[in-house]
């Protein structure tokens, strides 16, 4: 470096100090401290403190946008959705299991999702593994597709378009309840749905 150039400038305190939308992390790690420690002393919860800060000024994580709030109204609706397809599943699928005769066929259905968010199809893959007759056994996250093992119960050459009309009404509602807003006006949600919609 020559002596004509200028240091480069260093993080300040400021800079080093965790952002707010970190304290819910802050928070949680010295909960589990006090959980590791098995008590909830001053001692113990300043030392989590402390500890705490130390890991996040050591290891920084990206400070991510603010997620949106659930809609209890949306969430209220996915529950009783899931119930609703739990419970009747759970009945055919116990029919199949006792009725005299073979066993349905089964058969790996591709369907494609509208989110690209790595969250939304996580919990959209769980709930739909969640169901009797229904399991997810791989995911496509770029494409947003999941590959499902469903048992043909029905037509066997409407199962693709039940299963992927299913997996769908279901994603809408699992939107509609952990990303409010984000399929309004049909566009399709963003790569992450905390950021701007496209």
């Amino acid at each position: 470096m020559s002596a004509h150039e200028p240091e480069p400038a260093r993080p300040g305190l400021r800079g080093r100090l965790p952002h707010r939308r970190q304290l819910p992390l802050l928070a949680w790690m010295v909960v589990f401290w006090c959980g590791l420690w098995g008590s909830v002393s001053p001692l113990v919860v300043v030392g989590g403190v402390v500890v705490a800060l130390a890991l996040v000024a050591v290891f920084p994580m990206p400070t991510l946008p603010p997620a949106p709030r659930p809609s209890l109204v949306g969430s209220a609706r996915l529950v009783g959705f899931v119930l609703v397809d739990l419970v009747r599943s759970s009945l055919q699928v116990a029919w199949f299991a006792v009725r005299p005769g073979p066993v349905p066929p089964s058969a790996i259905v591709a369907a494609p999702l509208r989110s690209r968010s790595d969250a939304m199809i996580a919990a959209t893959a769980e709930l739909l593994s969640l169901v009797p007759g229904t399991l997810v056994v791989d995911v496509d996250v770029p494409s947003g597709t999941l590959y499902l093992h469903a048992l043909v119960t029905g037509d066997p050459a409407r199962v693709g378009q039940d299963v992927r009309e299913h997996a769908l009404r279901l994603e809408e509602r699992v939107l509609a309840a952990l990303a409010p807003g984000s399929l309004a006006g049909g566009v399709q949600v963003a790569d992450d749905v905390r950021e701007a919609r496209r």
